[in-house]
Formats: C-alpha cells, structure tokens, sequence
C-alpha cells in the first residue's frame, strides 16, 4: 500500500491500549497512521464539503 501523504511504504500494525487492540496502517517514512475509523471520518467529511452550496453574491 502507498501513503497517501509521501507515497512511501504503508505497513500493517497492531496498536493497543488498555481495553483495545486494532490494526492500522502505519508509514515507514513519514508515520501517518491510517485505521478504519479515520478513512469512515474522512470520507464523511469531504462528501459533507462537497454538497454544501457555494455562497454567491
């Protein structure tokens, strides 16, 4: 997979915490963090910017 920030290399990792334990994609070069809940939220908000009406005067 390519970074979408660097279009370096995008590993898979397991991330944890206390209670959670999730697989993300992490950057080798530049650390971008990518999961299934950034990808949902970001993709929710560019159709929400995309179907705003542009304000004319």
């Amino acid at each position: 997979m390519e970074c979408p920030k660097c279009t370096g290399l995008m590993m898979s990792e397991r991330f944890s915490d206390f209670f959670l334990i999730f697989y993300a994609w992490k950057c080798i070069n530049c650390g971008l963090i990518i999961d299934r809940t950034i990808s949902t939220n970001r993709r929710k908000s560019l159709t929400a910017h995309e179907m705003q009406p542009v304000p004319t005067r």
